[in-house]
C-alpha cells in the first residue's frame, strides 16, 4: 500500500487542487482581462455641423439733414421724420435677433469750426415707411429682430446746438452704426 500510496504522489495523471485552483484564477483573469480589452476598444462618433448664416449687410440709406441752420437757433430732426432723419438699411438673415450700436459725433466741423450735435433719437421697423417703429436711444444702442424677410430700417435724428456767433459753413460728422448677429 505504501507503493501503490508513493506511485499515485508521482502520477501525471493525478490532477493537483492546488494546480487547478491556480490555473482557473490564471483562465479567469485572461478571461476577465479579455472583456475588459475589448471594452476599451469601444467608441462612437459624432458630426460636427455648422449653419452659415447670411451675412449681415449694413448701407448707409439716408443722411441725417438739418437743412438751414441760423446762429443761436438750435434745429432739431426727429427720427421720426422721414425726410430728413438719418437712415440705416439692414438685411440678413431673416427672423434672427441683432445688435445695433452707434458712434455718434459730438459735434460737426467745418474746417476748425465745430458745432455741437446732442440729443439723439433713434427708431428701428420692419418696414420703410416705420410702421410698427419701435424708439430706442442710439447712446445705447438697441436688440431688434430681423424682419421674416429679412429686413430692418433703422432712423437716427438728433439736434444741433449752433452758438450765436457760430462762423458760416458746411458742417459734417459720421454717425457709425455697426450691426452684429
Amino acid at each position: 500500500m505504501a507503493l501503490h500510496q508513493l506511485d499515485s504522489q508521482f502520477d501525471p495523471m493525478r490532477l493537483d487542487p492546488m494546480r487547478i485552483s491556480k490555473l482557473s484564477l490564471v483562465v479567469l483573469a485572461l478571461v476577465i482581462g479579455a472583456t475588459a480589452a475589448q471594452a476599451q476598444t469601444n467608441n462612437a462618433s459624432i458630426t460636427a455641423t455648422a449653419a452659415v448664416q447670411t451675412p449681415i449687410n449694413v448701407v448707409g440709406a439716408q443722411q441725417l439733414n438739418f437743412g438751414n441752420v441760423f446762429p443761436g437757433v438750435n434745429k432739431t430732426v426727429a427720427a421720426t421724420d422721414l425726410t430728413n432723419a438719418g437712415r440705416f438699411d439692414v438685411t440678413g438673415q431673416a427672423s434672427t435677433p441683432v445688435t445695433l450700436s452707434f458712434t455718434l459725433p459730438a459735434t460737426l466741423s467745418s474746417g476748425a469750426n465745430t458745432m455741437p450735435i446732442d440729443t439723439y433719437t433713434g427708431i428701428h421697423a420692419a418696414t420703410s415707411a416705420q410702421t410698427g417703429g419701435v424708439a430706442f436711444n442710439p447712446v445705447t444702442g438697441a436688440n431688434p429682430t430681423l424682419s421674416g424677410a429679412g429686413a430692418l430700417f433703422v432712423w437716427i435724428g438728433a439736434r444741433v446746438t449752433p452758438a450765436t456767433n457760430q462762423a458760416q459753413g458746411t458742417y459734417t460728422a459720421n454717425v457709425t452704426m455697426t450691426v452684429v448677429y
